[in-house]
């Protein structure tokens, strides 16, 4: 007799445009994956470093790792691969979800410059972060990944490279974020 998967949402799973792009903590389940695809989803993006999903259950999804470490922000072109990679899936009428270790930092991050690049003319950086916060409380961790969606904005007006990456030596301008807070 084969075993039945329980399907189980996803710990801090939700949509953040409707069908077409959500968040979640690590799907440390197969339930979790099967969640994913009953409900449209077709393109996993894992963000973790630190460990990835079971392959075994990935099946029914198309899966990219981004590895970045806990806490840190992406590197310009893991944000350009991560948003390529939403774009891509857009044209073919995929969703895709993200994923961290909790879908607050590293996920709130890629999904901010997400909404900056494909709406530029209502998020600018600072809306994107407050609206990831407000569908996302605690989204965006660290004032290095608050940062890194000014500066990915940045490279967008530009087209030049903005950030050499982590470990680096960089030079950030500091900028009044009298609306910004950082959730600790």
């Amino acid at each position: 007799m084969e075993m039945k998967t329980e399907v189980e949402c996803p710990p801090n799973f939700s949509w953040i445009i409707d069908g077409v792009l959500a968040a979640l903590a690590f799907p440390s389940k197969q339930g979790h994956t099967q969640y994913l695809v009953d409900h449209g989803v077709e393109h996993l993006v894992s963000l973790t470093a630190e460990r990835t999903p079971n392959p075994d259950h990935l099946q029914g999804l198309q899966w990219t790792h981004i590895p970045i470490h806990d806490f840190m922000p992406p590197t310009l072109n893991q944000i350009i691969n991560f948003v390529d990679t939403v774009e891509q899936a857009r044209q073919r009428n995929e969703a895709v979800a993200c994923h961290c270790a909790m879908g607050h930092g590293r996920a709130g991050t890629m999904i901010a410059c997400y909404l900056v690049k494909s709406n530029p003319d209502t998020f600018t950086p600072e809306e994107a972060i407050k609206e990831i916060r407000r569908l996302r409380p605690k989204s965006i961790e660290t004032e290095r990944q608050e940062e890194m969606v000014f500066q990915y904005a940045e490279h967008l007006k530009t087209d030049q490279p903005c950030f050499s990456g982590i470990g680096e030596q960089q030079d950030i301008k500091k900028r009044s974020r009298s609306t910004l807070h950082l959730h600790k």
